[in-house]
């Protein structure tokens, strides 16, 4: 993977982690409203994508940024984008609300900060 298309990937994950953030600045009543799941439904579907991101980032870029927690995206955006299947948990609310209020901060300032490798994936400059 070439170094523009890392690039692309993290600002990428950043413009999700952004959207996300939007969302949570509704609030929680907003966010449990049961009459409304669109604030739900988008939280669920921006990490969705930041989890897809985690997973089309080089493993060069995963490793020079070994803060960002890669497992913990990956894995919301399997249990969020198979809920059926056997490895899948079911999605919680209130863990998916949890995660958006008190670890995405963290992963956002993360984002920003994250270094490219010097080469890409296939040790090209």
């Amino acid at each position: 993977m070439t170094l523009d298309r890392q690039r692309r990937v993290l600002s990428d994950m950043l413009r999700y982690a952004d959207e996300i953030t939007k969302v949570v600045r509704r609030g929680r009543e907003e966010f449990f409203d049961p009459g409304d799941v669109r604030n739900r439904a988008t939280i669920e579907h921006y990490l969705e994508l930041l989890g897809e991101a985690s997973e089309a980032v080089g493993q060069s870029v995963r490793t020079t940024n070994p803060d960002i927690p890669w497992r913990v995206l990956r894995r919301l955006r399997f249990d969020s984008a198979h809920p059926y299947a056997a490895a899948a948990e079911r999605v919680n609310f209130d863990e998916l609300w949890r995660f958006a209020t008190l670890e995405l901060p963290k992963i956002r300032r993360q984002l920003r900060r994250a270094k490219l490798p010097r080469a890409d994936d296939s040790g090209r400059e």
